[in-house]
């Protein structure tokens, strides 16, 4: 079953945590439509896992960046970024990050709650809509997790036309 999934984004997508660790948000669309199929809840869900995990892993005063874009015939998709103010991930510790219940052990990181299943599930749901997830990061340094959905999630381009 294939859903409109509406792209407006809102300016305190950051919420409480963000604020609360003075992390700053810069959303950036490129040039995106309105509408793209897919499951919106799962979508959603994507976008507050990795924004939650971009901001509570971003040191206090950092800067969270969402970048999104819709390219005709190419692929629909975003990247979250806290690069130069995250706490990053090992490389040798990002497939423990990426398995359910894993978490990566360090002093900074397990001051936070979590139970280890917000990377793997949103790998999982990435793939389910045919999607790719890709996860670069650098301990202090930052991640950046790029999600791309294939362009057959668009409607036609004379759809987007009218």
């Amino acid at each position: 079953m294939r859903h409109q999934v509406d792209c407006r984004f809102r300016s305190n997508a950051g919420g409480t945590a963000g604020r609360k660790n003075n992390v700053g948000l810069d959303i950036r669309i490129e040039g995106f439509h309105t509408t793209f199929w897919a499951d919106e809840r799962k979508i959603l869900q994507i976008l507050v896992n990795h924004l939650t995990n971009a901001i509570k892993f971003t040191l206090p005063g950092g800067q969270v960046t969402l970048c999104a874009w819709c390219r005709p015939d190419t692929d629909v998709g975003f990247e979250i970024s806290d690069t130069g103010t995250g706490i990053g991930i090992a490389a040798r510790d990002i497939p423990k990050a990426l398995s359910a219940f894993g978490q990566v052990d360090s002093d900074l990181n397990r001051k936070y709650d979590g139970t280890g299943l917000g990377l793997p599930l949103t790998k999982a749901l990435v793939e389910l809509h045919g999607g790719t997830f890709e996860l670069r990061s650098e301990p202090g340094a930052g991640t950046t997790v790029t999600v791309r959905l294939p362009d057959w999630r668009m409607p036609p381009l004379a759809a987007r036309q009218a």
